[in-house]
């Protein structure tokens, strides 16, 4: 499968899993996809990466573009394994001027990886990265399930990549929502909803929404 243009020059490099059956706890019968995205402008960015045992999907959708030892920056919106697995590997790669994440989520990388000499570049809600033709700009979404997530909004395209804030377990090979059956979609929507996102919906309304 080949990477997937969203928007001019910003393509999907993520992963499907086809085989997934258990995530948080529940089931995921129909799989799930890991979803990075890869941003062509001055300063080349790669938006989250994916589960480790699939991280030569995503290095094979990459090289289909560029070399991604040409990327300049990785932003890292959520520490979760299924976003950020295969985190390291790419870092050792690509060798970043930056890795782009929140307070929380450096903490949370330094606990999971452990890696003090990393090019952290730390944003707060409201701050803005220049990649050239295109501006970045961040919000905190503390409890959206973890304290590190955040959200990335390409302002000149107005594109938001929302992590997990409207997620659900499905593996398609489509990547937009109005290409597959809307009443599967509702269900793993609904399913994810309820698992992922409601239990946490007080400390996310009080940490990020009223920011």
């Amino acid at each position: 499968m080949n990477p997937i243009t969203v928007k001019d020059k910003i393509y999907w490099v993520g992963a499907i899993d086809w085989d997934v059956r258990d995530f948080h706890g529940y089931s995921t019968n129909r799989g799930t996809t890991y979803n990075a995205f890869l941003i062509m402008d001055e300063k080349i960015t790669l938006v989250d990466t994916v589960k480790r045992s699939m991280k030569g999907d995503l290095i094979n959708r990459i090289k289909e573009i560029i070399d991604p030892e040409k990327i300049d920056y990785i932003v890292v919106n959520h520490v979760e394994m299924d976003h950020s697995g295969s985190l390291a590997e790419m870092v050792d790669l690509i060798k970043p001027e930056k890795v782009i994440c929140s307070k929380m989520g450096q903490q949370a990388l330094l606990q999971h990886f452990h890696h003090t000499d990393w090019p952290y570049e730390v944003v707060k809600s409201g701050d803005e990265i220049c990649l050239g033709k295109r501006t970045l700009s961040f919000l905190e979404t503390r409890m959206l399930h973890w304290p590190d997530s955040m959200f990335t909004y390409v302002k000149e395209d107005k594109l938001l990549f929302s992590s997990d804030a409207f997620g659900q377990h499905l593996a398609t090979s489509e990547r937009f929502d109005d290409q597959v059956d809307q009443a599967v979609l509702l269900e793993e929507l609904t399913k994810y909803y309820a698992n992922i996102s409601l239990p946490f919906i007080r400390p996310m309304s009080r940490n990020c929404w009223k920011r």
